[in-house]
């Protein structure tokens, strides 16, 4: 193997840097202007850098854009695989996934902003990515059906198809922060995490259904009892 030389590690080390800078502004101007609409001399403006450099990384914006999925996309499934991997009951896992996902959105709004400007549903995997990225999503997916899974066995769900209960979960949560943008992101993350664990509770979790009543006449009061009537006097003879 030939032996690396100073400079050419210092051209990786620099090109990671700029890798990064590039990501943070292509992030920023897909969020603003979608990606139709996006231009790479736009993201080289807003980086404060050369075409030139860009393209010396990333080959398009498509490819910037796959970039960013996978990103994230790698960081989400990390974090779906701690929460699968506590072993925790059911609604448990339900309850840190909710937290998990709220909590990274929240703090990530630029790349949430540019994944729901992509128009794409977060059930059915995000829009314009390779197939290396749409793995990421797919287990994701497959982590959060087991949970379901376990729990429609355990009883603490409903009984329906557990991957179908993923999906809707997956629905939920989109819905959820597409409101919160479209509010100005004025709630905060543990506003939205209740909310989302109320209806998540509402839709997925099974309850015991309460006996009806037999139909019939509605019953009457009954009669008050008489109240008893004072003894009469003897009347006085009169002689």
């Amino acid at each position: 193997m030939a032996e690396r030389r100073p400079r050419d590690e210092a051209r990786e080390a620099r090109n990671e840097v700029y890798r990064h800078h590039i990501l943070e502004a292509a992030e920023r101007v897909f969020a603003e202007r979608g990606f139709e609409a996006t231009r790479v001399q736009d993201i080289s403006e807003r980086a404060g850098l050369s075409m030139g450099v860009i393209y010396g990384i990333f080959p398009g914006k498509g490819e910037l854009y796959a970039a960013l999925l996978e990103t994230h996309g790698q960081e989400l499934l990390r974090l779906a695989r701690e929460v699968a991997g506590r072993g925790v009951a059911p609604r448990a896992a339900l309850s840190a996934l909710i937290e998990l996902y709220v909590g990274y959105f929240v703090s990530h709004p630029e790349f949430l902003r540019m994944h729901l400007r992509s128009g794409a549903s977060w059930a059915l995997g995000p829009a314009l990515a390779g197939a290396s990225n749409v793995g990421y999503w797919e287990e994701i997916h497959a982590l959060q059906a087991d949970i379901f899974r376990r729990g429609v066995a355990s009883g603490d769900f409903a009984p329906e198809d557990p991957a179908f209960l993923a999906k809707t979960f997956t629905v939920m949560d989109q819905v959820l922060l597409s409101e919160w943008v479209a509010t100005g992101m004025q709630a905060s993350r543990e506003a939205l995490v209740r909310r989302l664990a109320t209806i998540a509770e509402r839709a997925f979790c099974a309850r015991p259904e309460r006996a009806a009543p037999a139909p019939g006449p509605r019953p009457t009061a009954a009669p008050a009892p008489a109240s008893p009537q004072p003894r009469s006097r003897a009347r006085r003879r009169t002689g």
